[in-house]
């Protein structure tokens, strides 16, 4: 995953290009994850256009939307193993039986082509299916695996000399005859049975989430609102998503002159607002206060250029030691002084210094958002476990800034208008539900359209409390796959730049189709911008709701207290009646 140095052509222009985010999911203990990479970069230098104007939407033509109905995939219980001798054996292909461990009379080894072997079988049932493939190899090697000469996914073997299991995840497999054969990369690979079993998990799968709410207690009402809205909305809709190149509105605008429709959320990036571009960053602001006075949902990341003389993102391009940052003093409430205090009497570090600098910097940004009453979908620190940013160096310390982020930006900058959305895609560096409100992952799979239910699977293994995002995506997974299986992600964001425009400012169809995009935009399952409820009433209406429910409160307070006064009052006047009936006696 590369981005390319995004500067200010001149402070003039106001103008900055967002390169693409192309991501592998780090690998983890549930799931095998792509081993591809993306690059992308945009040139093209556009102002800011309002494209809600009368002569935009008469050019724009608008299309009928379409009800999207799931197929029914019943689960019907299968189990069965397949020897890789039995199937077929051609080529340079051989059948051998030098290495131990292998099960039947052999194992298939030298497959130098996908024709080599492959092994075929009857199905009954159209469904899921689990596909365990028993390997070894010498060395470590990268392979491909395929169904009825479809690549599912690369997949690597340890190259210990073992026979291993690689397990691929919910693979939909049409009845009646279906072939798995080796697709060879790095080759090296013996291949002794496979074992195909029917998947529950889709059919089990339950998006509901129990009690949502939001980490930060003191939220506002805008940031309790957005999120009402995407706790009810998970599950059953898409809320759809797209970045924009930094200071514009070319991505969006591009999306409304394809489709007809706007997305649901902009995602911008503050990148800018430490690196001393201080005029791009206001007009990204503005950009984003605009988008929301017409209904539209904010979100942000930030690809934060390390605080040094370098001010370079990526680990092996910058010398700032996160780990030098971390210290065990408290400082997430300390002013900039005080903390400044403790670098000179040695408890914290130059590099927490600066870190903390940063984050106030980038505070004063998302503070502007929070004075205009807009709730931001706030995602810091991506793509953590791959280790491809300085910020990804080392687990630990990247809990540690999670937290301090955190804990300074609620607490002592008061940005109760922040929803926390988690990115670090490995379950090892996980902050935990206490620190964050959405979890999502990024995911570029070169054109794979499939609904790609199996991250949506590993994330929900993280935390079942929260909803569960694709907060990046080099293309569209397909609407129909997404009904199919189940996987209704609360919201999808389409990455920008090349993945969408050409250098020249037309529509790219290398990721995403115009009918592709059309179809996107144009159905029942998926939310655009003028699908979006009035989240100022909305807030409104939770106002009222929490202020009803405490005089509620305070009223039924006040009556016990009333009633314990009265118990005590008749008791006590009881107890002077006896000891007057008494004296009289």
């Amino acid at each position: 995953m590369r981005y390319d140095r995004i500067l200010a052509a001149s402070v003039a222009a106001a103008i900055c290009a967002l390169s693409g985010c192309g991501v592998q999911i780090g690998k983890n203990e549930s799931m095998t994850a792509p081993e591809k990479t993306s690059v992308v970069t945009t040139t093209k230098k556009q102002a800011n256009k309002d494209s809600d104007s009368k002569t935009d939407e008469q050019q724009v033509k608008n299309y009928e939307e379409t009800k999207v109905v799931a197929n029914a995939i019943p689960y019907v219980k299968y189990s069965k193993s397949y020897n890789a001798e039995t199937g077929s054996v051609t080529g340079k292909a051989e059948v051998k039986s030098d290495r131990k461990g292998y099960k039947g009379k052999g194992y298939v080894t030298n497959i130098s082509a996908e024709e080599d072997w492959s092994r075929e079988f009857e199905l009954s049932d159209s469904q899921y299916y689990d596909l365990t493939i028993t390997v070894a190899s010498d060395v470590p090697c990268v392979n491909g695996i395929a169904v009825n000469g479809k690549k599912i996914q690369d997949f690597s073997a340890s190259g210990t000399g073992k026979f291993e299991k690689i397990t691929f995840k919910n693979i939909y497999i049409e009845s009646g005859k279906a072939a798995i054969s080796l697709i060879p990369e790095d080759g090296g690979l013996d291949v002794d049975y496979l074992t195909l079993t029917a998947s529950e998990d889709i059919s089990k799968l339950d998006l509901s989430i129990e009690k949502p709410a939001l980490v930060n207690k003191d939220s506002d009402y805008n940031a309790k609102a957005l999120y009402q809205y995407l706790c009810d909305s998970y599950g059953k809709q898409v809320i759809l998503g797209q970045h924009d190149t930094i200071g514009t509105s070319a991505e969006t605008d591009m999306i409304f002159k394809t489709t007809g429709k706007y997305p649901a959320i902009r995602f911008g990036d503050l990148m800018l607002a430490t690196e001393k571009d201080s005029i791009t960053t206001e007009t990204e602001i503005n950009t984003a206060i605009d988008w929301a006075s017409k209904d539209g949902i904010v979100g942000y990341m930030w690809h934060w250029a390390a605080p040094d003389d370098k001010r370079e993102y990526y680990a092996d391009q910058t010398d700032f030691d996160i780990k030098k940052a971390v210290t065990k003093e408290d400082i997430a409430e300390l002013s900039l002084d005080d903390i400044k205090k403790l670098q000179k009497d040695g408890k914290v570090s130059e590099e927490c210094v600066a870190l903390v600098q940063d984050i106030d910097t980038i505070s004063q940004q998302l503070a502007t958002l929070r004075d205009e009453g807009i709730a931001v979908l706030w995602r810091p620190l991506h793509e953590a476990s791959n280790g491809d940013f300085w910020w990804g160096k080392d687990k630990e310390s990247y809990k540690w800034l999670w937290k301090l982020m955190y804990e300074r930006q609620t607490k002592y900058h008061k940005l109760n208008n922040l929803i926390w959305v988690w990115s670090a895609q490995n379950a090892d560096w996980y902050v935990g539900d206490e620190y964050c409100d959405v979890l999502s992952c990024d995911i570029y799979d070169d054109g794979n359209k499939d609904a790609q239910v199996n991250i949506m699977l590993f994330l929900q293994s993280i935390s079942k409390n929260k909803p569960i995002a694709m907060s990046e995506c080099g293309n569209f997974p397909d609407i129909q796959s997404i009904a199919d299986e189940k996987a209704m992600w609360s919201f999808i964001g389409q990455w920008g730049g090349n993945y969408l425009m050409t250098d020249n400012g037309k529509l790219s169809e290398e990721h995403n189709t115009a009918a592709e995009l059309i179809t996107m935009y144009n159905n029942d399952l998926t939310i655009t911008r003028d699908k979006l409820p009035d989240f100022t009433h909305l807030a409104s209406s939770i106002k009222d709701s929490e202020e009803k429910s405490a005089d509620d409160k305070k009223s039924d307070s006040s009556s016990t207290e009333s009633k314990t006064e009265k118990t005590t009052t008749t008791k006590a006047e009881k107890s002077e009646k006896k000891t007057t009936t008494t004296k009289k006696s």
